[in-house]
């Protein structure tokens, strides 16, 4: 369905707010990472220091295009130490392999995967949101707050800045592409001018302008020269969706 009827039925349900832009527009799952990455790393992540994007763009053809490289695109924040200490880190719609343990993570549920040097993949599952998993988590945090009203709790992380986060033009993933052109081969042959490992994508009932295409591993900051570079050639790119690995 629609993204527009999609956010209908969760508001109608409970599961979105009344001004949803903070799970719609990509917020509250960064103040999430940010929270979690500043637990896992012992410094302060500021959440404006997160790229963030949410899924207000996200159209049924991307879907559809997500749909037959064989993914599913789904909101996630990520977070991951570089080995010159900084952190990567971001919040965006991602394309990922329907092999993935987070692919199937529907409905109201959660999953956070955690991917260790030496345990690889951990995934936690659950509900995130609705009136008694909300309730849970606040009774909860009132719990554990009261339990340690006279006791001193290790838990806690140094103050942090803009330097402890690389910045996300620098960081590199392939893409899917979805533009329109009147020449599809021509526009393809473009692509490949700019990008790596172009590989065409097809979907059923596609329009006779539309097409896409998938990448090879490249920069941000190259991937939004390549775009500009499309569409001074008269390519109207519609979306550009990262691919993930996980």
């Amino acid at each position: 369905m629609s993204f527009e009827d999609a956010l209908k039925m969760a508001q109608n349900l409970g599961y979105a707010e009344r001004k949803p832009e903070a799970d719609v527009e990509g917020h509250d799952a960064c103040r999430k990472i940010a929270i979690l990455a500043s637990l896992c790393y012992g410094k302060h992540i500021y959440p404006e220091l997160v790229h963030t994007q949410g899924i207000t763009k996200i159209t049924l053809e991307d879907v559809a295009y997500a749909g037959a490289w064989g993914g599913v695109i789904k909101l996630i924040g990520q977070v991951m130490r570089l080995d010159d200490g900084r952190v990567e880190i971001s919040v965006e719609p991602m394309i990922l392999s329907r092999e993935s343990q987070l692919a199937n993570v529907d409905d109201v549920f959660n999953g956070i995967l955690v991917r260790g040097d030496a345990t690889g993949d951990v995934v936690f599952y659950g509900k995130g949101a609705g009136k008694l998993p909300t309730a849970s988590a606040v009774v909860a945090d009132i719990i554990d707050c009261v339990k340690h009203l006279s006791k001193r709790k290790y838990l806690f992380w140094e103050d942090g800045d803009a330097s402890l986060v690389r910045p996300y033009e620098e960081t590199s993933f392939p893409v899917m592409i979805r533009a329109q052109a009147e020449d599809k081969s021509a526009a393809l042959q473009k692509a490949a001018e700019y990008f790596s490992d172009v590989r065409p994508l097809t979907r059923a009932d596609e329009a006779e302008n539309e097409f896409a295409f998938t990448t090879g591993e490249i920069k941000v900051s190259d991937a939004d020269k390549a775009v500009a570079e499309l569409e001074q050639a008269g390519i109207k790119v519609l979306s550009k969706i990262r691919i993930s690995d996980l």
